[in-house]
């Protein structure tokens, strides 16, 4: 197989295969066979955020046989580019591969490097991997059994390594867009969770209420006393309560369901608030807390979103204001409000709670701080809300000048001009 034809076949291998872990292997090895070689490493670079110093892990080992000695991963992890860091800048941080065809032209040694020559490394090829203007990692080939020309293979290599670079750019895109979803539906369901007893009151007091109005129908049929006006009254409060409950279960469902990527659709800003608001109505009477909806007078407002995740940064707010307000003494009132603006729509949420410290306010959005016990808080519900309203072109903050505690969404609203 010409050198062309492998890269084809490598491509070819990394594009079709479902499984990208086993989809590497068979490319790499497809590699190693076609070149004989005897070792392939890939080491990806990672940053040493209390030394401030860039070190390397392995993620990838194929050899030829176990007599080749594997790298040990202390050893690895002890390596620096500030070690080589004259041969780095002339060669693996401009994109250029470092390669020696004979380990009798290595000057500048190492540990790692004392480590491949005791172990009989005739030569060796590193090509550095990169991708969105970072150098990734790299990929090295060792030879034991002979020196090797790598010159006349360089650009042929390099083009494999592109191909590599692809790759991974296109997994690790994959696994942080896999992570935020993970992250995502775990914050949704640990939303419901915490509102999981005041939800069990929402559905509990009207069908407690239906069932009473039920049971009077069978007491005056039984007693013969059926009156047509007292059985309306009857009939719609019992519809009345089942609207209730349908709308708990519609505000349910907007917050759990799965949402379709990138496929928003236009839907009435302030209907999908009060859907939601259905949710935690009851649980938050119950904890003596007055919630004021001053949204009365606001006409529709349209707006282009994801409606579950709308609904999803509501209940946070509601959530948080529901755990600070529940203990405290003092006066307990939640106040809901939007402002229609030219091309957007204020919407505030205010609590009793008194304004925090501006040193935590200027962490409070920090994915995983919070002020909460450690079984009440992840530290997640304010910084995933933010990120969902920056994704719909908005803002979400916390305003540092109201006396209480107060949280301000900015959405765009939806011109059909």
């Amino acid at each position: 197989m010409n050198f062309l034809s492998l890269i084809n076949e490598m491509n070819r291998v990394l594009l079709n295969t479902s499984d990208l872990e086993v989809g590497l292997d068979r490319c790499l090895k497809l590699l190693a066979t076609e070149l004989r070689l005897d070792c392939v490493l890939i080491d990806k670079n990672f940053l040493n955020e209390e030394t401030n110093r860039i070190y390397v892990e392995n993620i990838y080992e194929w050899k030829v046989s176990d007599e080749i000695k594997r790298v040990d991963d202390e050893l690895l992890s002890s390596f620096s580019y500030e070690d080589i860091y004259e041969i780095f800048s002339n060669t693996l941080a401009i994109g250029k591969p470092l390669f020696r065809n004979s380990m009798s032209e290595v000057v500048n040694q190492t540990k790692i490097g004392d480590f491949f020559m005791d172990n009989g490394l005739k030569s060796f090829f590193i090509a550095p991997i990169y991708f969105n203007s970072t150098h990734w990692g790299n990929l090295s080939l060792f030879d034991y059994k002979e020196e090797r020309n790598w010159s006349e293979i360089e650009d042929e290599l390099m083009l494999a390594v592109g191909i590599l670079s692809s790759f991974f750019k296109n997994m690790e895109t994959r696994d942080l867009f896999g992570q935020e979803l993970c992250s995502n539906h775990a914050a949704k369901m640990a939303t419901l969770g915490e509102m999981a007893s005041g939800i069990a009151h929402e559905i509990n007091n009207p069908l407690f209420v239906i069932n009473g109005y039920a049971s009077k129908i069978d007491s005056a049929i039984e007693r013969g006393i059926l009156d047509v006006h007292e059985l309306k009254n009857i009939s719609q409060m019992i519809q009345r309560h089942c609207k209730r409950v349908t709308s708990i279960i519609s505000g349910l469902r907007l917050i759990s369901r799965k949402s379709k990527l990138d496929e928003l659709e236009v839907r009435n800003f302030k209907e999908i608030i009060e859907s939601t608001i259905d949710i935690s109505k009851e649980r938050i009477r119950l904890a003596g807390i007055e919630l004021i909806n001053k949204m009365d007078n606001i006409d529709d407002i349209s707006i282009e979103c994801h409606p579950e995740q709308i609904s999803q940064v509501i209940v946070n707010l509601l959530n948080n204001s529901y755990d600070s307000l529940s203990t405290r003494q003092a006066e307990r009132w939640i106040s809901l409000e939007m402002v229609e603006l030219e091309d957007r729509v204020i919407f505030s949420l205010t609590d009793s709670g008194e304004r925090i410290a501006s040193e935590i306010a200027k962490k409070i959005m920090q994915p995983f701080f919070t002020t909460k016990d450690s079984d009440k808080g992840t530290g997640l519900g304010l910084s995933i809300s933010k990120e969902i309203i920056l994704k719909h072109g908005g803002n979400f903050y916390l305003d540092e000048h109201c006396e209480n505690m107060r949280f301000i969404i900015e959405l765009p609203k939806l011109d059909f001009e």
